[in-house]
């Protein structure tokens, strides 16, 4: 099991220097890049060989990247949010190809997971919708090299819980296609610990924050009510070795802030994780 940051944390931020070098001294040397603008620039080539280059030079790694829920997240109350499961074929088709679009970061720089949401809204995935999203998976598998894979993720609600989101990834290879267990909503729907069971070998990345069982509030771990040690120690038990990616939120805008800096947030994210994995990890 790796640790990794994902740039949920930055979104409304470029992924400059000034937010790269957060990574590496706060113990973090594998990032996931929440794969959409303005901080991540799908589709333009040249620009994602700088933010790669960038990436390097402080010693971190892409290892993942969530695909995109927007065409602009400054934008997201106001515009139509991609749907792999659309059953309107062009709104369908464009949701892959702006996946692919984002996903080719990864095949050009050494491969990795691409993160996927079923749909949205999530109700009414299983089984109303199914061969919609299994369409658009089917072209994402035939549309980027194999050394990228996918990994797709329970969400909040009955329609997309991990039992369901197995009777998709069961259909693929597991050297292709697997899932993306997200702990919070897990919490949300029950029961973490008979999440990551159920996942079992078909687990291929996990994205961990915290809340009360209520929202999803992408906490720092132990800011909430999920039990963190019973949960890596499942982890561990199910021999789980992929990414175990921090997605967080920002907390340091607003008249009640409860942080005031990124640097804050980290810290005590370090501070967690070290407790979880010992200060070597």
């Amino acid at each position: 099991m790796k640790l990794s940051l994902s740039t949920h944390l930055f979104v409304f931020h470029a992924l400059d220097e000034a937010i790269v070098r957060l990574f590496p001294r706060y113990g973090f040397t594998n990032a996931e890049l929440w794969g959409m603008p303005p901080h991540f620039p799908a589709g333009d080539v040249a620009a994602g060989d700088e933010l790669s280059a960038l990436l390097a030079t402080h010693g971190v790694t892409a290892r993942s990247l969530h695909s995109p829920l927007y065409p602009d997240v400054r934008r997201y109350t106001e515009e139509r949010w991609y749907s792999l499961c659309s059953e309107d074929e062009a709104h369908r088709s464009e949701s892959v190809a702006a996946t692919i679009r984002s996903a080719d970061f990864l095949a050009r720089h050494g491969g990795g997971v691409v993160v996927l949401h079923t749909s949205f809204p999530a109700e009414r995935v299983f089984p109303h919708r199914w061969h919609a999203f299994l369409a658009s998976l089917d072209a994402l598998c035939d549309a980027l090299p194999e050394n990228v894979r996918f990994a797709v993720e329970n969400t909040p609600g009955e329609s997309t819980r991990i039992e369901k989101i197995l009777g998709i990834v069961e259909r693929y290879p597991a050297e292709r296609v697997g899932v993306c267990l997200d702990l919070a909503h897990a919490h949300m729907q029950g029961s973490v610990l008979n999440a990551i069971r159920t996942a079992g070998g078909r687990l291929m990345h996990v994205h961990a924050s915290d809340n009360h069982g209520v929202r999803d509030d992408h906490f720092v771990p132990g800011k909430g009510s999920i039990s963190w040690e019973p949960a890596v120690a499942a982890l561990r038990e199910i021999g789980f070795e992929g990414m175990f990616t921090l997605e967080l939120r920002d907390y340091t805008t607003g008249a009640d802030a409860p942080y005031r800096s990124f640097e804050e947030i980290l810290a005590e994210c370090r501070g967690m994780t070290d407790r979880l994995f010992g200060s070597g990890r």
